[in-house]
């Protein structure tokens, strides 16, 4: 009796090949984008720096695996902040980031 598991099964995909004359989609990284805005105190640490605080108003977030990138603008710059997604999620749950949702036009 031979100590290797059995071959899973055939699979039709098994045997298909990718069609050069196919154009590909790009895939964003980033794939959940949405605006929201900021209604009370956020803070954020750049590095070993102090806890900065982001301005009230409307930003960008962008929804990664593991983290989320706040953008906004301020006066003639563009800021970012980087946090962890259960940070954000505390910020959200607390009221002070409000996610901005889009309604469906009704049919």
């Amino acid at each position: 009796m031979s100590s290797r598991p059995p071959l899973p099964p055939e699979h039709p995909a098994d045997e298909s090949v990718l069609d050069p004359s196919v154009s590909m989609q790009h895939v964003s990284d980033q794939p959940l984008d949405q605006s929201a805005f900021v209604c009370g105190e956020v803070t954020y640490r750049t590095g070993d720096g102090p806890m900065l605080q982001v301005r009230q108003g409307p930003i960008q977030v962008s929804v990664a695996e593991h983290d989320v990138t706040l953008g906004w603008e301020e006066e003639d710059n563009r800021m970012s902040a980087v946090m962890p997604r259960s940070e954000y999620a505390r910020f959200v749950g607390s009221g002070a980031i409000k996610p901005v949702v889009p309604h469906r036009a009704s049919e």
